[in-house]
């Protein structure tokens, strides 16, 4: 049995949307001030990190059209260069590009929640306005504070809480992917709301007068063309993450050669826009000294703009906005473990559809099942994994360009629905921007680097031993 064609064009867009918007907008701008020390560099780094994300959302769209089947880059990279690039690519997802994001974005959301609505019971302690810090040795968000905090580490009732989040939203996209894709439709236009009204509202009540912020520099000889600006880049392409979401349930999206294309840039652009409009909001609303280094400058700006009443209403916000991160990572994470089954690449029994509902239930369960396992771990371990594997979470996207430029030269008459524009130049952006923030992370980050190139060897020997094992059995 096949998966259904029965998501549209304003589905396959919301999916981006609610994939890309996250946290990270909210708390990288004030990192990468304090890492070049230059509003200007910073706005330019944010319009950088969009080309590289508007780029590569073109050569996926390629990519979709050509094999407009759920799976993403795992689908891609099976065709292109076999099978050991595909299970790697799946077997990160599997163990932690889904499954330990959505853990750690649910204990998030609970404590945010619980912050902003002061529920004793919810709360060992008194919680700092947050804990999610940037971390100078890592390529990724994680919670260094929950240690010190307690109120995460220490409560089961948060992490029963987080848990049954991640129950409710897979239990929600086992029940039809029309009723899930509504409510991740639903959801993520309370996100849309909440962020369109924090820039219209921004910037009709920013102090105009201030507008030199947005290209003041705060150190003497602060440049473009350095390597902060390089490591300050980084930090923007994780707010920048979720591009490619689309591709994952291309097999599911109603005519995609057109659909899909219109979703990834129409997806893509928006965010950026809607990026570009918070970063100036953020760099007026705040002089540069309050908000350098600042992990919390969505807060900040808010409650210089509006006052500390509304301030303290941005919790609740924030915890909105991770709602729709959580379900959308629920609803196109199973679709990886479910192409992979198909394939034969691991358990042939996640590729069940279920009859009444037509979704991937068991794989919806079994991302659920380790989502939940990773809670209860606790929070300062997800960190932790998420950190050292944030390098091999870049290599696979950079493989499926480059692989996209290799079939236009080994086939170069195969059906393409949609081709990319101004190629190879668009091509040709993403390739050289994103290995130079790969090969600064190897050098600047070497340690967590070398992890993360360990753990896909030994993917790869996994991937020789179930391998050899299937070929056995039959």
């Amino acid at each position: 049995m096949e998966l259904k064609r029965q998501l549209g064009l304003f589905t396959a867009v919301i999916i981006i949307i609610a994939n890309m918007i996250g946290t990270g907008i909210f708390m990288t701008t004030g990192n990468a001030l304090g890492v070049t020390s230059h509003a200007g560099v910073v706005l330019a780094l944010w319009i950088l990190g969009g080309i590289i994300a508007l780029t590569g959302s073109l050569c996926y769209a390629e990519l979709a059209s050509m094999w407009p089947q759920d799976g993403g880059e795992y689908v891609y990279l099976r065709k292109i260069f076999g099978q050991l690039p595909s299970f790697l690519t799946g077997w990160i997802s599997l163990t932690v590009g889904f499954t330990a994001s959505v853990a750690i974005t649910a204990l998030t959301l609970v404590w945010y929640f619980s912050s902003a609505v002061n529920i004793g019971f919810l709360q060992d302690s008194t919680p700092c306005l947050c804990c999610i810090q940037w971390c100078d040795s890592c390529l990724i968000w994680y919670f260094p504070d929950v240690v010190n905090v307690g109120f995460l580490q220490n409560s089961i009732t948060q992490k029963f809480l987080a848990a049954s989040l991640i129950f409710i939203f897979g239990l929600i996209h086992i029940l039809g992917v029309k009723i899930g894709g509504f409510v991740q439709n639903a959801i993520t236009l309370i996100k849309i709301v909440i962020v369109l009204s924090l820039v219209i509202f921004g910037l009709y009540y920013a102090d105009w007068s201030q507008i030199s912020r947005l290209t003041a520099s705060y150190k003497e000889g602060a440049s473009f063309l350095s390597t902060s600006s390089s490591f300050a880049l980084l930090m923007i392409m994780f707010a920048y993450s979720g591009w490619n979401s689309a591709t994952y349930i291309a097999g599911e999206i109603k005519d995609p050669a057109k659909n899909l294309v219109r979703a990834m840039f129409w997806g893509t652009l928006s965010v950026i826009i809607v990026y570009l409009l918070l970063n100036i909001v953020f760099l007026i609303s705040s002089p540069g000294s309050e908000i350098m280094g600042s992990n919390t400058i969505g807060s900040i700006a808010v409650k210089n703009l509006f006052g500390t009443q509304v301030a303290s209403f941005f919790s609740t916000a924030i915890a909105l906005v991770l709602l729709s991160s959580v379900s959308v990572q629920m609803m196109i994470g199973p679709r990886v473990y479910y192409a992979m089954a198909k394939d034969g690449a691991i358990f042939s029994s996640l590729a069940r559809i279920n009859e009444k509902y037509k979704t991937p239930d068991l794989a919806i369960w079994l991302q659920t099942f380790i989502a939940i396992v990773y809670i209860f771990i606790g929070e300062n371990h997800i960190g932790n994994l998420l950190k050292y594997m944030g390098f091999s979470l870049s290599i696979f996207p950079l493989l499926a360009v480059i692989g996209m430029v290799y079939m236009r030269i080994k086939e170069p008459n195969l059906p393409r629905p949609y081709k990319v524009k101004a190629y190879p130049l668009v091509a040709g952006i993403n390739i050289c921007l994103t290995s130079i923030m790969l090969i600064t992370a190897l050098i600047k980050w070497t340690k967590t680097s070398l992890f993360a190139i360990g753990v896909l060897f030994a993917g790869a020997v996994i991937y020789f031993f179930w391998k050899k094992i299937h070929l056995t059995s039959k």
